[in-house]
């Protein structure tokens, strides 16, 4: 019962906090309905999508060569196997570090997705949290007035009969 009085203290009616708390509601039940908001989430479904893809590319190109490009893989050195093996020795020797510096940003943009995974997720999650706390905070405020009008009438009772 204090807090009723607090509120009413403090120039907060019951019906104004829930008349707030019903528009803060609408306006996330709007924002949920929002086409630009839906495209909006869509466009990052979309973009994340085609960098896993990018990902997955450069990934796929990460391995040492086994074998040289096409364009090279000629005459001389199609048939001179010591030869073919030797380039293809120096060519990794030489692409050793960029090797490993791709192989650390592939690890570090897959990291960085599964974070923006989580983090968009917790959004949503927090978004649902809250309009369950007002959702609970105005059945609460409901109760409490309910409470303070019974109290107002017996009280009014009281008076009437003394």
């Amino acid at each position: 019962m204090p807090e009723t009085t607090d509120i009413t203290a403090a120039g907060i009616s019951v019906d104004e906090l829930n008349a707030k708390i019903d528009a803060m509601l609408a306006e996330m039940d709007a924002d949920q309905g929002d086409p630009m908001i839906k495209a909006l989430q869509d466009d990052i479904a979309l973009r994340s999508y085609h960098v896993e893809g990018l990902v997955n590319e450069a990934a796929q190109c990460f391995p040492a060569r086994t074998a040289l490009p096409a364009r090279m893989n000629r005459f001389p050195l199609k048939y001179l196997g010591f030869l073919h093996r030797f380039i293809l020795r120096f060519y990794e020797a030489l692409f050793r570090e960029q090797r490993g510096v791709n192989l650390a940003l592939i690890k570090a943009l897959r990291e960085s997705m599964a974070v923006n995974r989580q983090l968009n997720e917790q959004v949503r999650r927090g978004q649902h949290k809250l309009a369950e706390v007002l959702r609970d905070i105005q059945a609460r405020a409901a109760a409490q007035q309910a409470v303070v009008d019974r109290l107002e009438s017996e009280l009014r009772d009281l008076r009437e009969r003394g």
